[in-house]
């Protein structure tokens, strides 16, 4: 099975902590390790008609780190949620998205 996520152009600004402007390797976004984000957020979330401000890209990656029981950083969930279709909108390095997380 093709691996999706390697497709996705992320914006460049985008590194493990959110939108920041590090150049370090260790912060930059690895596509191969967002597969079990994406399958949660598939199998969980639902995109909606806008953006939803009640839940950063920070509450969501806690939400996600609490039910699957490992480390999510904030930019792999920005990452993740891209590459799941999900608009996005900006708010210093994190950001909100048009999805509604009531089914987790």
């Amino acid at each position: 099975m093709m691996n999706k996520s390697k497709n996705i152009k992320l914006p460049n600004e985008l590194t493990k902590n959110g939108f920041t402007t590090s150049k370090k390797a260790e912060d930059r976004i690895d596509k191969d390790k967002l597969e079990h984000i994406i399958r949660f957020i598939k199998l969980w979330f639902n995109q909606t008609k806008s953006i939803n401000k009640n839940q950063s890209s920070y509450g969501l990656k806690h939400l996600i780190e609490r039910k699957i029981g490992t480390y999510v950083s904030n930019g792999d969930l920005i990452a993740s949620m891209i590459t799941c279709g999900y608009k996005h909108k900006r708010d210093k390095n994190n950001c909100y998205f048009n999805v509604n997380t009531n089914n987790v």
